[in-house]
């Protein structure tokens, strides 16, 4: 396989594959991928790569770039050595990030139960990652409160150091300043000195560190200076102690837990590699594999990964199981070698965990991976390129197993093309009978005619634009393709003469075959064209068929609206119905036996009762009554037509905010001006409008059901009944809402409160319901 590899270029995705990676452990470990060879372990990695790609594709995950390889820091201080700060601040990071992991993958492991196993065990030690943040900076310096003694020794240098700068600064700025080369002081060998010109040598008592190299200045350190400096040494070497206590006790602490931190770290390295696959496949605007036929690749849409996808034709082909080998012709430079490429890079890829760039795949893996392609040529073993395919060959011969994938480009070629015709067709049987998958390219043919004639092969061409004398990349199935020589020849330069010397050389039986599959070509060209158009044609009635179906999902939807609106209106009209008719039933109560205002009262009922007729028969189907418009502003006292009812109405004022008032016979209306046309005055007599609560007063009932509503539903369903109950005349009434937590308790009350009808309401005796029942009394 490590042959196959080498000339599908494999080595390439791996340098892909690295970029993508985070950690070096991971990045190392990608220029060691192989493709495997076990189906169950090529499902698992293709898999585990699946749910990588879903994962990144829907949480924001925490970065490993930080993540170093710390092995051998961990195994030093596992033996008890010390670690330096950088490393032992990286170890804690690196800690940090292992245990963020585990806990995100650890509330969703049910939905990436692959990735879960390679976070399960990494340690976690939250304690030892915060005593190293809080003794360490990220630079690796340790922390001025990574102890106390460390913390009083730096405010002790600070203050010496204070204190020296400020001594040395009198020397500077000073009376003593002429006696300096120049107003400065400086430092030698980490002491402070100042510039003393050497003829002043002696007049200031100090130490010399220094000589220019003029000899004319000495750098000296003044003796009350010196003083200090040497406190300052002294404290120095105290925080250096203090600094390597620290180091050693953190170091003895992470080298308690090294072998565990080491093991998290080779695991979350894995889980970046898989990580680093689902990145490439991003990138390569890969698709997830399906599982196809054992032993077989279809893929639509594949573009060879190493090449520019924006100038790369897409492949379709089906290879293997059902579908057999597939030989292929064409003219050079046609795309043969890049199509044997493409699959047999996909193969290695797929058997990888790779994805590879194509819009649909279909897969079953292989038992082995031979490729013969390009110039074998060796000239320090002495091979003709002949010699090098034979050997590669004979080798798959030697080992093929059922089940392998065998990629040949121009077998048989190098040689007497007799003899070499023969010797690829009965390679191509051998590898076919030991139960290989075969694709292969030749310009031999005979071996055209072999795949034409054996059971299990089939002839695949590349497309050539006979006008152009160009190959259009695209490959073809079901039909050998001609290798157009004489006419490519003639397109690079060879004159017009030659070939036709060479026509002639061709025997007649030979020019006609040549013919015959040029016409082929242009047959299965022109079918290709008619398929194509027949099939823009079925995808043009498709999608109109989903206009057409959704214009009717958009009808149902506006007649449920309409329908919604309509039922609206009835409401409101009914609301107003039920209010007229209580003021009728005021009345009647108030007339006692007058004769007088019994006879009002009957005559405002009759009314009532033709208006609901009337409102009823609106929605009826019948044709839409016509009303002349007459352009008049709509102004109170107005005559107008509301969209919706067939009755006029009478503007009580002018609009105001795009709504206006109507009178409609009994009823007042608020509506909106849009739905409002002027009309001339009908001088027949408007009728009353609105509804039938005769017959809510027959069947009203004294008792309303409101457990196990929804609060909305609820409150709607209480105010019709109520309505209907001062409709009805009943005196009073009994609402059930459940004990619960309340709610609805409250809102009824409140709704109580609020309607004008109602004389007082009161919770329940016991023996009533209690507190999951409101006792309500009209006026």
């Amino acid at each position: 396989m490590t042959h196959a590899l080498r000339v599908l270029e494999f080595g390439s995705i791996r340098e892909q594959l690295e970029f993508h990676c985070e950690t070096p452990l991971s990045a190392a470990a990608s220029q060691e991928l192989m493709p495997t060879l076990d189906p169950a372990e090529v499902d698992r990695l293709l898999d585990e790569t699946k749910q990588a790609y879903d994962l990144i594709s829907k949480v924001s995950a925490p970065p490993l770039g930080s993540i170093r390889d710390y092995r051998p820091v961990l195994q030093r201080v596992a033996k008890g050595g010390v670690g330096g700060g950088e490393e032992l601040f990286g170890i804690g990071e690196a800690m940090g990030l292992m245990r963020a992991w585990k806990s995100l993958l650890s509330n969703i492991r049910n939905d990436y139960p692959l990735l879960w196993p390679l976070v399960e065990f990494v340690p976690e030690h939250p304690r030892l990652e915060e005593a190293i943040a809080d003794s360490l900076e990220a630079n690796g310096d340790v922390k001025d409160s990574a102890s106390m003694t460390l913390g009083g020794l730096r405010q002790k240098k600070r203050s010496i150091s204070a204190r020296i700068v400020d001594t040395i600064q009198s020397y500077t700025t000073g009376s003593r300043r002429d006696l300096l080369s120049d107003p400065i002081y400086t430092m030698r060998d980490g002491r402070y000195v100042i510039p003393l010109k050497a003829e002043n040598k002696g007049k200031i008592r100090g130490i010399v560190h220094d000589t220019s190299g003029s000899g004319q200045t000495i750098y000296l350190e003044p003796e009350e200076v010196l003083q200090m400096g040497n406190q300052l040494r002294e404290v120095e070497a105290a925080e250096r102690e203090e600094v390597v206590r620290i180091l050693t006790a953190l170091s003895g602490k992470v080298g308690a837990v090294a072998p565990e931190i080491a093991g998290g770290l080779e695991t979350i390295s894995a889980l970046d590699l898989v990580l680093a696959k689902a990145r490439l496949a991003f990138a390569m605007k890969a698709a997830p594999p399906q599982r196809g036929e054992p032993h077989s690749i279809q893929v639509q849409g594949a573009k060879h990964p190493l090449l520019d996808p924006k100038n790369v034709v897409p492949l379709e082909l089906s290879l293997g199981g059902r579908q057999g080998n597939i030989l292929i012709t064409g003219p050079n430079t046609g795309g043969k070698t890049v199509a044997i490429k493409t699959i047999g890079l996909f193969v290695a890829m797929l058997q990888s965990g790779l994805m590879v760039p194509a819009l649909d795949v279909r897969f079953g893996p292989f038992t082995q991976l031979w490729a013969d392609i390009g110039d074998e040529q060796s000239l320090q073993q002495s091979l003709s390129t002949f010699s090098a395919h034979i050997k590669n060959i004979g080798e798959a011969l030697r080992t093929l197993k059922s089940g392998a994938l065998v990629l040949l480009d121009e077998v048989g070629a190098g040689t007497d093309p007799a003899e070499g015709a023969a010797l690829a067709r009965a390679i191509l049987s051998e590898m076919q009978r030991k139960g290989a998958t075969i694709m292969a390219s030749t310009h031999y043919g005979e071996l055209k005619a072999f795949a034409y004639s054996t059971e299990g092969f089939t002839n695949a061409a590349m497309e050539f634009d006979a006008k152009s004398l160009r190959p259009t990349y695209r490959l073809l199935v079901g039909a050998p393709g001609a290798s157009h020589a004489l006419k490519i020849a003639e397109r690079y330069g060879i004159s017009k003469d030659v070939v036709e010397a060479a026509k002639e050389g061709l025997g007649e039986q030979h020019q006609d075959l040549a013919a015959m599959l040029e016409r082929l070509e242009q047959s299965q060209k022109l079918a290709r064209i008619a398929q194509g158009e027949a099939d823009r044609r079925l995808a043009d009635l498709r999608k109109r068929e989903e206009q057409a179906s959704k214009k009717l999902s958009e009808a149902e939807e506006i007649r449920k609206t309409a329908s919604a609106k309509a039922q609206g209106l009835i409401e409101e009209a009914l609301r107003q119905i039920r209010l007229e008719a209580a003021e009728i039933f005021d009345q009647l109560k108030q007339a006692g036996t007058s004769q007088k205002a019994m006879d009002q009262a009957r005559g405002r009922l009759k009314d009532l009762q033709e208006v609901g007729q009337d409102f009823a028969n609106e929605f009826k189907p019948k044709a839409k009554p016509k009303a002349e418009p007459t352009g008049a502003a709509l102004l109170s006292g107005t005559t107008v037509k509301i969209d919706g009812y067939s009755q006029t109405g009478v503007l009580l004022a002018d609009p105001r905010d795009g709504k206006a008032q109507v009178q409609v016979g009994p009823l007042k209306m608020t509506v909106k001006v849009s739905q409002l046309t002027a009309v001339a005055a009908s001088p027949s007599k408007e009728k009353p409008r609105v509804n039938v609560g005769l017959q809510k007063a027959q069947t009203a009932t004294t008792e309303i059901h409101l457990r196990g509503t929804r609060a909305e539903d609820a409150m709607g369903e209480l105010e019709k009944f109520l309505d209907e109950a001062v409709l009805a005349g009943l005196p009073s009434v009994r609402i059930v809402h459940g004990k619960g937590e309340g709610i609805l308790r409250q809102l009824t009350r409140q709704m109580l409160g609020r309607t004008s009808s109602v004389k007082s309401y009161r919770e329940a005796e016991p023996a009533e319901g209690g507190a999951g029942v409101t006792i309500a009394v009209f006026k």
